[in-house]
């Protein structure tokens, strides 16, 4: 089945998209794609708006990037700019869907979907042309129900149901969410899969650089000093009896997203349970953790107003509890990246 729809924006649905013998490479390449997947983030601003990206609720899914060599990538290229869908896009009633020829799928993200997995309403961030390619996968369809694919606009709705080797392709502005998904097993080989594409207009690379499958990770603005200072506004201090609404936002923003996600990212499979936040000289973002043969809390300090923005922020190990504890803690200089301050919680855990 072929079909372009008009409403709520145009929309192209192609069934039986990739041939059985592409369907069974891809399905070989999936089991080293489950291992890689995390948590999938979704965007916003940052304090000076760049786009940062976090969790949040709205999006439950797991998924991991693929460039090439990728043969799930090369399969996708090969079907999607095929005589065959190029004469589906060239006979198009939409303008912007017969400009596919002239694009590129510089890579794919692949989502998987378990029970109770779902994505509400969003829009994607597209490039060139602006147009999003989904195609959905499900190595036992009858063991998924849900996780249609909802587009929205101009107050009207249309769902388009998961089926198994569908294509849609939208505009990537396009309002839209996954509906909630059940899977009638626990097995991820089961997953209700999305291969997902953002076209950029222009040809593809003559050369393109090979690149491993990588997983979303949060934004890294720990120690960039204008969102650093807005945070040490929220800590209790004489010398900062009020804020403006932007500082309270970029304050709670920092130390609810910025620095509870990279703090779990760092730490990778060491965190056991919840981030938590508590008040101890400053405000201390922490998780529990093995140190060493003990028991700890392994985390940030923020200071308030009253030290300087580049004495602010620091990293600590606290092996033990009660007075007994030992501790352990480093600051983290303005402008450490990613690399550096892994460096430190690495040392300080190490020595802990």
């Amino acid at each position: 089945m072929n079909v372009e729809r008009t409403r709520p924006r145009a929309h192209l649905v192609v069934d039986d998209f990739f041939s059985p013998a592409a369907l069974a490479a891809i399905f070989r390449e999936l089991p080293s794609l489950h291992r890689k997947m995390r948590p999938g983030l979704v965007r916003d601003l940052g304090h000076d708006g760049q786009s940062v990206f976090f969790a949040h609720p709205r999006r439950k899914n797991e998924a991991v990037w693929i460039h090439d060599p990728s043969r799930t990538l090369r399969l996708f290229r090969e079907q999607f700019w095929s005589d065959a869908m190029q004469s589906v896009f060239a006979g198009a009633r939409e303008p912007l869907f017969q400009i596919i020829p002239s694009c590129a799928a510089p890579h794919l993200q692949v989502s998987r979907y378990m029970t109770g997995d779902h994505y509400d309403f969003h829009e994607d961030e597209g490039a060139g042309v602006n147009l999003t390619a989904l195609v959905f996968l499900a190595a036992e369809p009858s063991k998924v129900r849900g996780g249609d694919l909802v587009l929205a606009f101009d107050g009207e709705e249309a769902r388009i149901r998961f089926r198994h080797n569908r294509l849609v392709v939208f505009p990537s502005k396009t309002l839209h969410r996954v509906t909630r998904v059940r899977v009638d097993s626990e097995d991820p080989s089961h997953a209700r899969i999305s291969l997902q594409c953002w076209l950029t207009y222009g040809g593809p690379e003559e050369r393109p650089k090979a690149r491993r499958p990588e997983a979303d990770r949060p934004t890294f603005l720990l120690a960039e000093a204008p969102i650093l200072a807005a945070a040490q506004a929220m800590v209790a201090s004489e010398q900062s009896r009020d804020q403006t609404p932007e500082e309270l936002y970029w304050g709670a923003f920092y130390v609810s997203r910025i620095l509870s996600q990279n703090l779990r990212c760092i730490l990778a499979e060491r965190a056991a349970g919840d981030v938590r936040i508590r008040r101890e000289d400053g405000l201390e973002v922490y998780v529990r953790c093995k140190v060493g043969a003990a028991r700890g809390r392994v985390g940030f300090r923020l200071r308030g107003p009253e030290v300087d923005v580049g004495e602010a922020l620091s990293f600590f190990v606290e092996a033990g509890a009660g007075r007994t504890a030992a501790r352990r803690e480093v600051r983290v200089p303005l402008g450490a990246g990613e690399r550096d301050t892994v460096a430190i919680v690495t040392r300080l855990l190490g020595r802990g």
